[in-house]
C-alpha cells in the first residue's frame, strides 16, 4: 500500500480521540514505517498524548504533544509518529458545544 495513504488513514482513525478540536496541525516530529501493510491488512490504531500546554500568544487554544502507534492484524508494529496540534479549549474557538456532537456515528 502507498505510504502516503497509509498515513493519512492512521491519523484519521485518531481525529475523534484526539485532534476532533484540533484548528491546525503545527509539526510532525518523525514518521516511522517498519513494516510494511499489504492489501487486505486491518490496521488498529492508538494515540497516547505527550503533553499538553496553553497557548502562549492564544488563551482559547492549547497545544496537544501526541504519539500514534499502529498495528496490523497479527499485532506487528506499521508505522508510529508525532506530532503537536493546535486545540479550542473546551467550550471556545472552532466548535463551542462540543459535548452535544455525537463522536459515535449516531
Amino acid at each position: 500500500m502507498n505510504s502516503a495513504l497509509t498515513l493519512a488513514v492512521v491519523t484519521g482513525m485518531s481525529v475523534t480521540d484526539t485532534s476532533y478540536r484540533s484548528i491546525a496541525n503545527l509539526e510532525w516530529e518523525f514518521i516511522k514505517m517498519p513494516n510494511p501493510v499489504f492489501h487486505g491488512d486491518t490496521l488498529y490504531a492508538e494515540t497516547e498524548i505527550l503533553d499538553k500546554r496553553e497557548s502562549r500568544s492564544k488563551p482559547d487554544r492549547g497545544i496537544l504533544h501526541m504519539e500514534t502507534r499502529a498495528h496490523n492484524q497479527r499485532g506487528e508494529l506499521i508505522m508510529e509518529f508525532r506530532r503537536k496540534s493546535l486545540v479550542a479549549k473546551k467550550g471556545m474557538g472552532a466548535i463551542p458545544d462540543y459535548e452535544n456532537i455525537p463522536l459515535d456515528g449516531k
